[in-house]
């Protein structure tokens, strides 16, 4: 408790340093643009207006005029000087109850003739700790001591090239409304705000917008149609966001759950890419055996072929083949007859001798060493000229 005691003064000192900025003019102004462009009807409902009520000191006695404030005043009540007390409490509860958004905003407003206007010119750069540098100076500004006036005042303009700032203080000596708040308290009375009345006539009353009241003895005014409405708008916004919230969460969820089944349909698409490729890999490999295979020559068609397009009188000693290439080595009579013997076979081509042709002194015969290629494709031909043979 003390310590908020302590930074109490420090805190209003920084709500009145907010109050008298240019920002604050700049925020005040803009948001009673963006309110204006609300239609009334919706103002009314989203944004409830403050319920006021006025009271207005007469000049000549203490007697006081009730009336419901805003826009278009409407006089309720006047509260004699003489009227018994009792009687004033109970027709004063009555006028409060008579507000069905709660309490209003009580506002005293003070005569002008009650009020001085003290227009006041200070250097600029007290402006930073305004409240404090007019009380301080105060006696030099006007007749009276900070302890014996309540006051108030207003910026009307910087020049800051000249470095003044330019006020409206209103004050009024304390002794001028003793007499006042005791009729107050003993009706039960307590003021928000002590105001002037900007216009002495009741047909054009008005408020000038200061509160005279010092900051300990100022209260608070609770809206409570106003705070129930930001309480709804808070708890709508507040359910959006755990909607949202929920809304995320479950998506989170959704989207794991999902991630979880795309990984395992990854997982078992890849063992089935797998399974694909070794088929693959197993069907090449046959085929590739299968076509070596066909294109491979079959050695007892090749020696069959041979045995039919080589004559008689020519013997094969040796004969090799390794994939396509055929190598013969013989002897026979007339050896130069092989080359176009063999060549004559739909089965081999490109028949030709590897080195010279010699004579077996044993023998007689020309020994003789060829090589030719087989074309497998051939073979059909072949074993159809042996069947026609």
């Amino acid at each position: 408790m003390n310590t908020f005691s302590e930074i109490k003064p420090h805190l209003e000192q920084w709500a009145q340093r907010y109050r008298n900025s240019a920002l604050a003019a700049f925020l005040s102004w803009w948001g009673n643009e963006l309110y204006g462009m609300i239609p009334a009807r919706w103002r009314a409902r989203m944004v409830a207006p403050r319920s006021r009520l006025w009271l207005l000191v007469e000049s000549e006695d203490v007697s006081l005029s009730v009336w419901r404030g805003g826009e278009q005043p409407e006089g309720m009540d006047t509260l004699g000087a003489a009227e018994d007390l009792a009687a004033l409490r109970q027709r004063w509860q009555t006028h409060l109850r008579q507000f069905r958004d709660g309490p209003p905003e009580v506002s005293l407003l003070l005569p002008p003739d009650l009020v001085l206007d003290a227009p006041v010119e200070l250097p600029l750069a007290v402006e930073s700790n305004l409240a404090q540098a007019v009380s301080y100076q105060l006696d030099q500004l006007t007749p009276f001591r900070a302890d014996q006036v309540w006051h108030d005042f207003r910026v009307l303009g910087r020049e800051a090239e000249a470095g003044r700032l330019r006020l409206d203080l209103r004050l009024v000596p304390k002794v001028r409304l003793e007499a006042l708040f005791e009729r107050l308290d003993a009706i039960g009375i307590r003021p928000h705000i002590v105001d002037v009345a900007s216009a002495p006539s009741r047909s054009a009353l008005q408020v000038s917008g200061f509160n005279l009241l010092p900051t300990e003895r100022r209260r608070p005014y609770v809206n409570r149609r106003a705070r129930l409405n930001w309480g709804l708008g808070l708890g709508v916004v507040a359910m959006l966001a755990v909607v949202m919230g929920l809304s995320l969460q479950v998506r989170g969820a959704g989207l794991e759950q999902l991630r979880a089944e795309v990984n395992t349909l990854r997982a078992e698409a890849e063992e089935v890419l797998a399974l694909q490729r070794e088929l693959e890999d197993a069907l090449d490999a046959a085929n590739f055996l299968a076509e070596h295979r066909r294109e491979q020559p079959v050695i007892m068609d090749v020696l069959d072929e041979l045995t039919r397009v080589l004559p008689n009188d020519m013997w094969l000693q040796q004969v090799q083949v390794r994939e396509r290439d055929l190598s013969l080595t013989g002897s026979g009579n007339g050896s130069q007859r092989l080359i176009e013997l063999i060549n004559g076979s739909s089965l081999f081509s490109d028949t030709a001798f590897r080195g010279s042709v010699n004579i077996d002194p044993n023998t007689g015969q020309e020994r003789f060493n060829a090589t030719a290629t087989i074309t497998p494709w051939g073979l059909q031909d072949a074993v159809a000229a042996r069947t026609q043979e």
